[in-house]
């Protein structure tokens, strides 16, 4: 499955320096057109409002076949390795879908924050299953502020905020420096997990829908939680610092829910340590 492509000479080079790299060319049309309908099986399900909401579904990977191919993507994991090295892990994915002239919002932040990992050893890849642009609310990044480390953030109430915290970035910068990140349905783009990025509200007549995936060397362990999970997607895991996840027999089969649920509960104290507002890490 997945696009046969070579990555390109420069790729490691402009992800060192700019800490993203995009388009990466994924998936051909018809692995997007089956894709994109089992996603919108899921969204359209009895499970969706108990899985998550606001357009926002986390771990999909954990009880979804479909979304467990996806993940293994050759041309993803190709790119992948040159950032993590040869053993990687997939820790989490989210479905994210901005209705049509949503107001929702991702406001400037680093991946990292929250998340308690022991290393910057890790790569989120975001992968577009309809058009991405400025008018539906594609994402943009700040070129090479992944170099400045992790920065202070602050927790803001909004409800059209899709992060879990309404987190933001405390820190001045000239936003005219960012860049738009448009892609095609089947294309990703890839980011380092202190980059600076955002994502503005759906101005169009149709929807925006992504699935991004957050990978790892298996080298990375939790620091704020004695158990988290992860599931093995090429190479060795000789760390064994997550827990495995099995993968799924079948959609929203009983046996994966339930690990799902007990995930998030996990997830929840790792995101939301410290926090003094606390929702879901379903939301």
């Amino acid at each position: 499955m997945g696009v046969c492509r070579m990555i390109p000479d420069r790729f490691s080079c402009d992800f060192e320096r700019d800490g993203y790299y995009f388009p990466l060319d994924a998936l051909d049309d018809q692995e997007v057109g089956v894709y994109r309908e089992r996603l919108q099986e899921i969204l359209d399900s009895d499970h969706a409002s108990r899985l998550g909401n606001r357009g926002q579904i986390n771990n999909l990977h954990v009880f979804s076949p479909h979304v467990n191919e996806i993940i293994r993507t050759p041309a993803i994991l190709d790119a992948v390795e040159q950032i993590v090295g040869p053993d990687i892990l997939v820790w989490s994915t989210g479905i994210f879908v901005k209705p049509a002239h949503s107001a929702s919002f991702v406001s400037w932040h680093q991946d990292l924050t929250y998340w308690g990992l022991s290393s910057d050893r890790q790569v989120s890849v975001w992968l577009a299953f309809s058009p991405v642009n400025e008018e539906n609310g594609c994402m943009r990044f700040l070129p090479g502020s992944h170099r400045h480390g992790q920065l202070p953030h602050e927790d803001i109430v909004d409800q059209e905020n899709l992060l879990t915290r309404g987190q933001r970035a405390v820190i001045d910068f000239d936003e005219s420096e960012s860049v738009r990140v448009e892609l095609e349905p089947g294309q990703a783009s890839l980011h380092h997990g202190h980059l600076l990025h955002c994502s503005g509200p759906n101005h169009s007549d149709h929807p925006r829908l992504g699935l991004v995936i957050t990978y790892l060397s298996t080298s990375i362990r939790q620091t704020k939680s004695e158990t988290d999970y992860a599931m093995l997607v090429r190479g060795t895991d000789e760390f064994r610092h997550f827990r495995d996840i099995p993968k799924p027999k079948a959609l929203f089969d009983d046996d994966s829910l339930a690990f799902h649920r007990e995930m998030l509960v996990n997830l929840n104290e790792v995101l939301y340590d410290g926090a003094k507002n606390r929702e879901s890490a379903i939301t």
